[in-house]
């Protein structure tokens, strides 16, 4: 290869243990996600991983946790995924939930395909992990990511109204 070629992108997978490894890039998602909302901005820009990385931690602990990353060369993280399968309560019992938790991919790597790998790689993994949903939420104001998400079938289902003043 010569020195103007693109170095290949390789996928990894992994767990919780690959947490750490995405904080700069979620850091890069949760700026650009306070830069679209209308209406809490705020709550992207006090956001904070370690918060973040606990909930992902506890998902891996009571259900399974599924990262993946695009890598270029052997430390350059050009997106990755945080996928999720976990028991939910529902009107009739319990069900197994998968969920697109987090999906990030930085601006000069995009239009390559690599969000519709971690999308195809996803649904794979939420078949082999007996979701019997599978849900991804949306930040106002990130609606082009829609027709995004409508490749793997998903579809807007409800808007979410949240009082201002109740953050939590």
């Amino acid at each position: 290869m010569n020195g103007d070629s693109p170095e290949p992108l390789k996928f990894v997978e992994g767990g919780a243990e690959f947490l750490d490894r995405i904080e700069p890039l979620w850091k890069q998602q949760t700026a650009l996600h306070a830069k679209k909302s209308p209406h809490f901005a705020e709550h992207f820009t006090t956001a904070n991983f370690s918060d973040r990385k606990r909930v992902f931690e506890q998902k891996a602990r009571t259900g399974s946790l599924l990262v993946v990353l695009a890598m270029v060369g052997p430390d350059e993280i050009a997106g990755y995924t945080v996928c999720s399968v976990c028991e939910e309560l529902s009107d009739l019992g319990t069900c197994k939930v998968g969920e697109i938790d987090s999906m990030f991919i930085l601006e000069s790597y995009r239009r390559l395909g690599i969000g519709r790998k971690f999308l195809v790689r996803s649904m794979e993994w939420f078949e082999q992990n007996r979701a019997e949903k599978v849900i991804a939420l949306i930040a106002v104001g990130n609606e082009e990511v829609l027709e995004f998400y409508e490749l793997a079938g998903l579809l807007p289902r409800a808007i979410l109204l949240q009082r201002k003043d109740s953050m939590h």
